[in-house]
């Protein structure tokens, strides 16, 4: 019998001078579903995908403050998967 394991973490990232909240739920195929919400609260949903070993950003009506920040969060989770293997 197969068991379903959920993954779910939040990292913590400075973004434009804010700390802000980036939730992420593993899925199938190296991928996370992520979101964050900005100064007003509006919520940003995407997808975080790993190609040609890097990770986009992937998703429709996402801000230009998160693609702008793509790398950040990239090497963040990054350093978050190297840190938690175990």
């Amino acid at each position: 019998m197969a068991i379903a394991t959920n993954i779910t973490f939040t990292i913590l990232i400075k973004v434009n001078g804010r700390l802000r909240e980036f939730n992420f739920r593993k899925r199938k195929d190296l991928f996370y579903d992520t979101d964050t919400n900005d100064e007003r609260d509006n919520r940003y949903t995407f997808r975080t995908i790993r190609e040609n070993d890097q990770w986009k950003i992937s998703g429709s009506e996402i801000p230009d403050w998160i693609f702008k920040n793509e790398a950040l969060i990239a090497e963040s989770l990054e350093n978050y998967l190297a840190q938690n293997k175990g």
